[in-house]
């Protein structure tokens, strides 16, 4: 007997809940009593939201950029925009993520019909194991993302069994697609399951709510004469990893030695090798259920030929929950002896890849973060007070009044375009002077040759042992003119005198 919805749905989630306070308790202490997100993506979001709320779409006061990877995300910071409290919105939604994450996936434990103990077992591991703690850690949509996309696969479940179309399918395909663009392929393929097993005109309607909403998005930011795709998008959907577009053919064998060579891929694989066998699975494969099976497969091979992977693991948890979610449901209708292992062994061999890495490293990345980006931050705005050009371009935009120049090209198409596409030596020099930056910092080996011929380096901010998930240890600082050194390395003294334990500035000087 299948234990009820309510225990399976507090089985799954405090468990989830309390890691992720784990995880949060053990990055406060190991940050030194600060909280800090892993990564500086969050304040980009946040930097954007603050340019909405005061009328504009960027992250400098009256220039459009598209920085943001998720068309929805930065609406949901819109609240206390420009004040401190506003940082702990993404902190706020991620918790709120992680919690409707844990209870889809009871539901969709408690529609699969596994009996008491498999059951309880596979509510619990499922959100441990599958890493939705970690995804939440991260402080950006993914987690909301992950949300969508099983409340899709409960949708389907419940549509494939009843032939109704309830509220969680309606929800995840609205809002997948706006969460994140890859979000589309489950989307556009559970809506059109709908249309083609009928009702027709409902289906139509699904599969308007999944195209509608993100093609307005796009036409959104050519009417701000932006590209199509945000910035951040642009960059990572980049044909070849070097950023540079290498040929169809190139392109394809790239993807073939990741599959071969990474552990992420070869995770999504195995998931989707045990799709295949059960929909060819004699019995199971005419099952209603089948259908959601293939499905979530075909969103899953479409993510390995397109997506993008790993970067603390964020990117392919959504296609891997919906995948095991699918799974899940298809487990209750094969014969027991079958049962336990389609429901419990995809999900822990993602469990003995993901819960190492998250338990003992994520702690770190918050460390990281408070150390250098914040620290540029305080810089850039307590002292500097003038325009700076960075390549990670978060957490030194966000409530910063002057403006922000990024390198790396999220938020400037110029800049992405002069990197990835045409670039020639001392390129970053020229965007830095047309933009006014009197001051840039960088990780250095990065923009080796595309530094300007006049800058004058100042000295390095490093960070003495672990970065946590941080490019560089080290983000060097120029002046862009050396008549503005003098001033500046006066204002650097004072600022590094305030440095927290582990971080430490090193002048250009001291070097030599």
């Amino acid at each position: 007997m299948t234990p009820s919805a309510a225990r399976l749905t507090l089985v799954a989630v405090l468990p989830a809940l309390g890691y992720f306070l784990a995880l949060q308790w053990a990055a406060f202490v190991t940050a030194g009593g600060v909280f800090e997100y892993p990564l500086d993506d969050p304040y980009i979001h946040l930097a954007m939201a603050e340019q909405i709320a005061r009328g504009g779409y960027g992250v400098n006061a009256g220039q459009s950029a598209s920085a943001s990877s998720s068309a929805l995300f930065p609406l949901l910071l819109l609240p206390f925009a420009g004040q401190d409290v506003q940082r702990f919105l993404p902190l706020a939604w991620n918790v709120a993520g992680l919690a409707v994450s844990a209870l889809l996936w009871a539901r969709i434990v408690a529609l699969s019909g596994l009996p008491g103990t498999l059951a309880l077992l596979a509510a619990i591991a499922g959100p441990l194991a599958l890493n939705f703690a970690g995804l939440a850690f991260t402080g950006m949509e993914h987690s909301l993302h992950l949300a969508a996309s099983l409340a899709i696969v409960l949708g389907l479940v419940r549509f494939a069994d009843t032939g109704r179309i309830t509220a969680p399918l309606i929800a995840g395909i609205a809002l997948a697609p706006l969460l994140r663009f890859e979000g589309a392929a489950l989307a556009l393929l559970a809506a059109l399951w709908v249309t083609w097993r009928g009702p027709h005109r409902a289906g139509a309607a699904l599969i308007l709510l999944a195209l509608a909403p993100p093609a307005a998005f796009c036409a959104f930011l050519l009417a701000l004469g932006l590209d199509p795709l945000p910035g951040s998008v642009a960059v990572k959907l980049a044909m070849s990893e070097t950023g540079r577009d290498p040929g169809l053919a190139a392109y394809i064998g790239e993807k073939l030695a990741n599959v071969a060579a990474r552990p992420r891929e070869k995770l999504l694989v195995g998931f989707l090798a045990v799709a295949l066998v059960l929909l060819a699975w004699p019995g199971a494969a005419r099952t209603t259920r089948a259908p959601v099976l293939g499905i979530a497969a075909l969103a899953g091979l479409a993510h390995l030929l397109l997506g993008r992977f790993g970067w603390m693991n964020r990117y392919e948890i959504y296609i891997l929950g919906a995948l095991a979610g699918a799974m899940l449901a298809h487990a209750g209708r094969l014969p027991v002896r079958l049962a336990a292992p389609v429901a419990l062994v995809p999900v822990l061999a993602a469990g003995l890849f993901y819960l190492p890495e998250t338990s003992l490293h994520y702690r770190l990345g918050p460390r990281g973060v408070h150390l250098q980006q914040t620290q540029m931050a305080r810089f850039a705005q307590d002292y500097l007070k003038d325009t700076v050009a960075v390549n990670d371009l978060g957490r030194v935009a966000w409530r910063n009044p002057s403006p922000v120049v990024d390198l790396w090209g999220l938020g400037s198409a110029e800049a992405r375009r002069l990197r990835l596409i045409a670039p020639v030596p001392g390129w970053a020099g020229g965007l830095a002077a047309r933009s006014g930056a009197r001051l840039v910092m960088v990780y250095a080996p990065l923009f080796e040759t595309a530094k300007g011929p006049g800058w004058t380096a100042l000295g390095d901010l490093v960070i003495e042992g672990s970065r946590g998930y941080l490019s560089e240890p080290r983000v060097t600082f120029y002046a862009t003119d050396p008549a503005a050194a003098p001033e500046i390395r006066v204002l650097l003294a004072d600022w590094a005198a305030d440095l927290p334990r582990g971080a430490r500035f090193e002048t250009a000087e001291a070097a030599r």
